[in-house]
């Protein structure tokens, strides 16, 4: 019986650290592409909700002068920025059709919220590494001692529950779940809601909307990551 329990103990805590590391592997890849923004600037209502809000803007005029390439690069130029500390964001600027200088991008606001993020983005870097760390040891210790991967019925069930735990947070209405987990992460006294007629950040990322895709791309493709390192270890497992 104890040692039953060990064995599920030990495929939950690798399961739950293949799907961290998966995570991490699908943030990689998705920043890669950033994360598909020039497509869901035309198909998720991105480049609408510019055309609606830019004219607005006082603060920051002229964004709807901008093409959809200039909106992905600076988008592109976000993302290149809160992967390394911050670096860049100041210098972010936008530019009409004909390539004449309007403004910066960033109010400082939005360049601290960055900043931020950058921070986040570095502390999760950071504990993905540690659990990349623990999963390659719980994977030499499973290989060592010739363990087979839990049967698709019980490999099922934990996808299940982990599924059930998910719609119980998202029961609280995703949004709600979105600005909550803000409050908690972000340092008190720090701006990380903006309106869009105030905000050339949120506006052209319609947020929360794009996060919602990001969100659902990431968890996709690690999913489909995850799979593909339990089927290496079948195969590793039968051959060793």
């Amino acid at each position: 019986m104890i040692s039953s329990i060990r064995r599920f103990a030990q495929w939950l805590v690798f399961l739950l650290l293949t799907f961290v590391v998966s995570l991490a592997l699908s943030w990689v890849v998705l920043a890669k592409v950033d994360f598909a923004y020039p497509l869901l600037h035309d198909y998720a209502g991105l480049g609408d909700n510019i055309t609606q809000y830019a004219p607005r803007n006082a603060v920051r005029p002229g964004f709807d002068q901008t093409t959809r390439e200039e909106r992905a690069r600076l988008f592109h130029g976000i993302v290149e920025s809160i992967q390394h500390q911050g670096q860049g964001l100041t210098a972010l600027r936008y530019h009409d059709r004909n390539g004449q200088p309007l403004n910066t991008l960033l109010t400082e606001a939005e360049v601290v919220h960055l900043q931020d993020v950058a921070n986040l983005l570095d502390t999760v870097t950071t504990a993905s590494l540690g659990a990349l760390i623990l999963w390659l040891i719980l994977l030499v210790v499973l290989l060592y001692y010739r363990q087979a991967l839990p049967g698709a019925r019980q490999l099922l069930l934990g996808l299940l529950g982990m599924g059930l735990v998910l719609a119980a947070v998202l029961s609280f209405g995703a949004t709600e779940v979105f600005y909550q987990l803000h409050i908690w992460i972000f340092p008190e006294g720090h701006q990380w809601f903006f309106y869009y007629e105030e905000s050339l950040m949120s506006m052209m990322m319609k947020a929360p909307v794009l996060f919602a895709y990001i969100a659902a791309m990431l968890v996709g493709l690690a999913v489909v990551i995850s799979l593909g390192l339990l089927w290496g270890y079948r195969l590793v497992a039968e051959h060793y």
